[in-house]
């Protein structure tokens, strides 16, 4: 529980003026600050266009930090009841929207919480790996306003699978809507030992989530791309669904199995690896990760995985490609440049069963989910 405040707040007319009193304020004054905000105006789409302008002038990183202590400090907070005015069974998963957050937003389960208790139908945490590693070099975030995009390199930091899991566990009772997470090969494994980076983590997560997909498509971490030729996903792949049917004999869940792939692979390429997921029994792909192309885009800052609004026509593509090599009876989620209805609707006449934001809910803030959420 937050502990009361001694003293009642005041807010200035000048809003930011909340956010002015130091002129270099420490990550503890704003976190401060947070929860003093939230007290005043608790409501998580007020507060974001509240801070929206202060935190994009502060670098990415640290912004995104901040957005994540706000939504940890929402989940503590009582919140209105949300209306579901649509449930849905997808792949065995009962969304009560088909909206989701993409992987990477909330690595670590910082926010699991609050997340919860906005629009999503499902939250997708991580990636994260069997041990903790601090990813790459800062700077390693950058944004293109005019562009409405990201650009990443952070190679999968994070605070390892035990972490995670140990958050989830914790908060799960809390949290009312499917739960997955994205695993991923430490740095320093080699390609030939990451079947057992991959192993690990899927074991510890198995029995405790909805589903669990598994990323061989970041173009952060050296090497890792290349698990998606045939022989090493072939191989990936046979493990982890032996691990999945066993652990449905043992404890009677079945945790779905989803593959996340990546918009830069040839049609060729993506029909060889959707072929590989139909044979092995896997449930399903996240179509797509970000990109390494940079099509009509004049960046300082070419490194790294592009996502936003310019992912949007190569997802869309994937996303048609992947329907017509899988057929009907995979799940398929789409997850690239969704901006708004126009571009969710695109995406689900392109066969995707199920969406993900990540970029367009860093630009708009929440209430872009609002909309988004009524796709059918």
């Amino acid at each position: 529980m937050i502990p009361k405040s001694k003293k009642p707040y005041r807010l200035h007319k000048n809003k930011t003026t909340i956010l002015a009193r130091t002129r270099n304020p420490s990550v503890d004054t704003i976190d401060a600050t947070l929860e003093k905000l939230f007290r005043i105006l608790p409501s998580i789409v007020n507060i974001y266009e509240l801070l929206r302008p202060f935190l994009f002038t502060l670098p990415p990183e640290w912004a995104h930090q901040l957005t994540l202590n706000a939504l940890r400090w929402y989940g503590y907070l009582p919140a209105k009841k949300i209306k579901r005015d649509l449930t849905v069974e997808v792949g065995g998963l009962h969304v009560p929207s088909r909206v989701g957050l993409a992987a990477g937003f909330d690595k670590d389960g910082i926010a699991m919480r609050g997340l919860s208790k906005l629009n999503f139908g499902f939250l997708e945490f991580g990636a994260v790996t069997p041990r903790s590693q601090p990813g790459n070099p800062r700077p390693r975030v950058f944004r293109l306003r005019n562009d409405f995009a990201l650009i990443n390199r952070l190679g999968f930091n994070n605070q390892g699978i035990d972490a995670l899991i140990q958050k989830i566990v914790k908060e799960e009772p809390q949290v009312n809507v499917p739960i997955g997470i994205n695993i991923g090969k430490n740095f320093d494994t080699p390609l030939d030992l990451a079947i057992g980076d991959y192993e690990y983590c899927f074991e510890r997560a198995n029995s405790l989530v909805d589903f669990v997909t598994i990323n061989i498509s970041s173009p952060n971490t050296p090497g890792l791309r290349d698990l998606q030729s045939a022989e090493p996903v072939q191989a990936l792949l046979a493990r982890l669904v032996r691990l999945r049917d066993s652990n449905v004999k043992h404890s009677q869940k079945r945790t779905l199995l989803l593959v996340k792939i990546s918009p830069d692979l040839s049609a060729g390429e993506l029909e060889r690896l959707c072929t590989t997921i139909r044979e092995e029994g896997v449930d399903g792909i996240v179509a797509t990760n970000t990109t390494i192309t940079r099509q009509d885009i004049d960046v300082d800052q070419p490194q790294g995985g592009l996502s936003g609004r310019p992912l949007f026509p190569l997802a869309l593509e994937c996303v048609k490609l992947a329907r017509s090599f899988l057929g009907e009876e995979f799940l398929i989620v789409g997850c690239g440049g969704i901006w708004d209805s126009s571009t969710a609707k695109q995406m689900r006449e392109a066969g995707a069963d199920l969406l993900q934001i990540y970029t367009g809910l860093v630009y708009q803030g929440p209430r872009c989910l609002r909309s988004l959420s009524q796709t059918d």
